[in-house]
């Protein structure tokens, strides 16, 4: 058995696969004696069937079985003992026909094309320059945030009659083409906030209006996209791109916020008794919260950019039309062109990401310590309690975490966590990175385009 590999470009080579009879008479032969031992034909005890019939029924397709084991085993020890940074796996070249003859055989040769990841340098000329935009806290910020909690502390109750900030709570019925309620169509009883409607003519629409009153409204107006329309309406995302109705909503109770006012009363409600005993450090206390959340979330956009960027900034290559035809050769389900195509770019550059997170782990011998899967677990599992109102004791926490790190994907979850963290600590040392001030609304697109 012999393999040449011979190069058809910097980014894939060809592997010439020649397999003599030698490598594949005996495998051959200890398959078909085990055959032999299990047949049973009509004139023959069992096993002890004529080899010549064994042969002729099961021959080539133990022959050819045993060839692809032969490529498998031969190709996966090239590329072993050749230390060769596969991507994908060997596929047949295109074009090239196995030579060899399955009635009368002898040597056959196979063509299989491998692609080979590049060699990355980790050297950043001063051109590598990236910015965090950050958020400055200011008195804006501070004032929203005293009013969201003045507004989470405030006390609701029924009025007769709706203003700008109320919630309206009634039901919603799809109408016709002649503005009757539509057969068989949507009804659902839910909610409007008056104060989130951009459209003026439909927020003009819901002010001063009392229970009991019926509203036509067109529910494009009143939600801010599809996925909000189809909670509002309790139907489906696909739904809602066919629905074209007007619908008649029957305003049945009307609730007002009245907001907490700010004293020693609100205070206490959101941080420990005693700790802040007037409005000056209540202010100073939320600015230095706001100082942390906004940090972190500088932090947390600009890994999520800083990764794209110089993913793009670095321009590595990849062997585009090897691996076009690899995955679609790999697929379990037929993958039309246009499929791959639409969806390559993004499989590129995670595949890119993925290259550049192994090339920084080898230089800089990175480990991932028992110690640091078990602290990070514990950090997803107070956080997820948390979201709920539910914060969790030490013990606890423990069993919860060590009950996810015994999970094969769980733990690899966390241990991707770890590495990303990790190289991108270790790439941002390589790079020049500057903070930027911008806008809450400016900060806000951006993150909106990472998620």
């Amino acid at each position: 058995m012999q393999i040449i590999q011979e190069s058809i470009d910097a980014l894939r080579a060809e592997l010439i696969v020649t397999i003599e009879k030698s490598d594949y008479e005996l495998r051959c032969d200890k398959v078909l004696q085990a055959h032999r031992k299990q047949i049973t034909l009509p004139g023959f005890r069992k096993g002890k069937v004529p080899m010549g019939i064994v042969k002729k029924q099961y021959g080539k397709s133990v022959l050819a079985d045993e060839i692809n084991k032969i490529i498998s085993e031969s190709l996966q020890k090239h590329i072993q003992e050749n230390k060769l940074h596969v991507l994908g796996n060997p596929i047949p070249v295109e074009g090239k026909t196995e030579q060899g003859d399955f009635e009368n055989p002898d040597s056959f040769t196979f063509n299989y094309e491998i692609g080979l990841a590049p060699e990355l340098e980790l050297k950043f000329g001063w051109r590598a320059k990236f910015t965090r935009h950050i958020i400055p806290v200011d008195k804006k910020a501070i004032d929203n945030r005293v009013l969201d909690m003045q507004r989470q502390h405030g006390k609701v109750s029924d009025v007769e009659c709706s203003e700008e900030k109320d919630m309206l709570l009634g039901t919603f019925v799809q109408l016709d083409a002649s503005g009757e309620p539509l057969e068989g169509g949507i009804e659902n009883r839910s909610s409007i906030s008056v104060e989130f409607i951009e459209d003026k003519s439909t927020s003009k629409k819901l002010l001063g209006v009392k229970m009991g009153d019926v509203i036509v409204l067109d529910p494009n107006k009143v939600s801010k996209n599809h996925d909000d329309m189809g909670r509002m309406l309790g139907i489906t995302h696909e739904q809602v791109h066919d629905l074209k109705s007007d619908f008649k909503f029957t305003v049945e109770e009307i609730k007002r916020l009245t907001p907490h006012e700010v004293g020693q009363s609100l205070f206490d409600k959101i941080y420990p008794k005693g700790e802040v005993s007037d409005e000056k450090d209540f202010r100073s206390r939320i600015e230095k919260d706001l100082e942390g959340h906004f940090d972190r979330d500088a932090e947390w956009v600009f890994r999520r950019r800083f990764i794209v960027d110089l993913i793009e900034y670095m321009k590595i290559p990849l062997p585009d039309t090897f691996l076009k035809r690899w995955i679609k050769l790999s697929n379990d389900k037929p993958v039309t062109k246009d499929q791959i195509e639409k969806e390559f770019d993004g499989y590129a550059d995670s595949l890119r990401w993925q290259l550049l997170q192994q090339t920084v782990m080898k230089e800089v011998d990175m480990k991932i310590t028992a110690e640091e899967l078990e602290s990070e677990a514990r950090k997803f599992v107070g956080a997820q309690y948390a979201q709920y109102g539910m914060p969790l004791d030490e013990e606890t926490m423990d069993n919860v975490a060590k009950s996810m790190l015994a999970k094969e994907d769980e733990r690899r979850k966390i241990a991707d966590v770890i590495v990303e963290r990790k190289v991108v600590d270790h790439l941002k040392t390589l790079v020049s990175v500057k903070d930027k001030s911008i806008s809450y609304e400016k900060f806000a697109a951006l993150a909106a385009e990472v998620k």
